[in-house]
């Protein structure tokens, strides 16, 4: 099986070849690939060329924007220092989140209110913030309008899924480097796993390496120049009640001679929208261990 390719704009002007289509990837693996989106290609090796830049900075200026440094989980995070069912990544990342003022807390707030915050930026590469936020804005209209699709598939109203996402989502990104790895070695990219919230867009280089189960084993995702990659997560299964589908997916490491860059954009929902904000906390306790023993030693991973 191949993961299916939606054209956003055809959806958009009602055609319903294209709406069943969605409405199978949606419901049968939860993953598809997206053209049709109206980003420029142009933009999008842009965000590639400055995020390849970001992992060729020297280590001392990557380390002074660790995420160890960071209470709300952003910034870089070295090769393994990210897990996935307990299992070391092999991957070297940046995450970033919307441009906030940590919150004040009053006795009784719920932790997740400690993930507000600003970002880590490097210093000598004064073009990635620019480029990561006005990503972040671009891909937030085309994930909304993808959301729009998915409830008009499955038969539901159009706005089905927008209390969950109106306001204020919780929305992340992740810029990600993906080393080659000896045969000896451990393939972990990205350990297997879905997703906890709406939907992620993924921009990529064109390397291959990430898998989707599509029920009966894990498939290559071949994604041509130009498309976004779209993965479904828990929470819009939820808000379907199993409509569409959490996609099962993983990296596996290129080959010797390659490196994989990708930049991933999560729309999630309101962190406080039908328990979102304990999830999502309890992911990146779970993820960045070193970081959660730092600053949230109050609170025990779960």
């Amino acid at each position: 099986m191949e993961i299916p390719s939606i054209d956003l704009a055809a959806l958009e002007d009602a055609a319903g070849s294209e709406r069943e289509r969605l409405r199978f990837a949606a419901s049968e693996i939860g993953a598809f690939l997206l053209s049709g989106h109206g980003v420029d290609e142009g933009r999008t090796e842009e965000l590639l060329d400055v995020s390849r830049r970001l992992f060729t900075l020297p280590q001392a200026e990557r380390d002074a924007i660790d995420m160890i440094h960071s209470p709300y989980f952003r910034g870089y995070s070295a090769l393994g220092t990210e897990r996935t069912q307990g299992e070391p990544d092999l991957r070297e990342q940046f995450d970033v989140g919307p441009e906030e003022e940590p919150r004040i807390r009053a006795a009784g707030d719920p932790p997740y209110l400690r993930l507000h915050g600003p970002n880590l930026w490097p210093a000598s590469l004064p073009g990635l913030r620019p480029s990561v936020l006005a990503w972040m804005e671009l891909l937030r209209g085309v994930s909304m309008r993808v959301m729009t699709s998915i409830a008009e598939s499955a038969g539901l109203q159009s706005k089905r899924f927008a209390a969950g996402y109106s306001g204020q989502p919780h929305e992340r990104l992740k810029i990600i480097k993906y080393p080659h790895t000896e045969p000896a070695s451990t393939q972990q990219g990205v350990g297997e796993h879905t997703d906890s919230g709406f939907l992620a867009l993924i921009a990529h280089d064109g390397t291959r390496g990430l898998q989707v189960h599509d029920g009966r084993e894990f498939i290559d995702v071949i994604a041509p120049s130009g498309t976004l990659i779209a993965v479904l997560g828990r929470a819009l299964a939820d808000a379907t009640a199993g409509e569409t589908m959490a996609a099962r997916h993983r990296v596996v490491s290129p080959p010797a001679g390659c490196e994989r860059v990708s930049v991933a954009y999560f729309l999630n929902p309101r962190l406080d929208h039908a328990g979102y904000g304990h999830e999502a906390l309890k992911v990146v306790l779970r993820s960045h261990p070193h970081v959660a023993r730092r600053f949230f030693a109050d609170l025990a991973p779960s």
